[in-house]
């Protein structure tokens, strides 16, 4: 998980890009939603309902083979949004919350604080959230005898939207100044003489981007 410069949440995130285009998976005799048996051909598993030529995600437009977005992690079965209801039940998945939330404050005040003691002591206690975050993500484990299709749900339902955020530094031209007299314009043609050239003047500007993507722990 991001240990640096990176805002955690809880909640669900529109993705915003095109949907991917993901290649259908090799016929394996099962369903590749609940992982119930399919004979050749079928377009609808018997057990869950769901087609085999996969599901369109509601909320980015991916097209997909399993019970959650590989883009936006939306729950697209019925299976999926109970393993959700689950998660927001589990003591480690709240307690994880709670910290996230410490986290997103703690780097807030981080970026707001002069360089000094207390902006080392609220980089020491940010620190110390993450490892704890992580120490969570470590013990939560999907019950024993759990089916792959199971444990899949457990996990994607424990996934969360981690937003990195990330500076940029870009040139724009705010003006030309003329060798004729010397003076700014905002473009050659509003000089008299612009044969006689000139200097393209640039401004640096930061700007902070937004990147976000689901993630369980790595």
């Amino acid at each position: 998980m991001e240990q640096q410069q990176s805002s955690y949440r809880t909640k669900q995130l529109t993705r915003q890009e095109q949907p991917r285009v993901l290649k259908r998976p090799p016929f394996s005799g099962r369903c590749t939603f609940c992982g119930a048996p399919m004979e050749a051909g079928e377009t609808v598993c018997e057990e869950c309902g769901m087609p085999a030529d996969g599901v369109v995600c509601p909320n980015c437009g991916t097209r997909n083979y399993r019970t959650f977005c590989s883009c936006c992690n939306t729950p697209l079965t019925r299976a999926a949004q109970r393993a959700i209801e689950k998660a927001q039940d589990d003591p480690k998945v709240q307690q994880a919350a709670r910290l996230m939330d410490q986290a997103a404050e703690l780097e807030a005040a981080m970026e707001a604080a002069e360089e000094g003691p207390a902006k080392e002591q609220a980089e020491k206690t940010y620190q110390q959230v993450v490892k704890d975050i992580n120490q969570l993500f470590e013990e939560m484990l999907p019950p024993a005898g759990s089916t792959p299709e199971e444990q899949y749900n457990y996990y994607s339902a424990r996934k969360v939207a981690v937003e990195t955020i990330r500076t940029v530094k870009k040139e724009t031209r705010t003006g030309w100044v003329c060798n004729y007299c010397g003076c700014l314009h905002r473009y050659p043609s509003q000089c008299v003489e612009p044969w006689h050239g000139g200097t393209w003047i640039y401004k640096t500007i930061t700007e902070t981007e937004v990147v976000r993507e689901y993630k369980y722990e790595d």
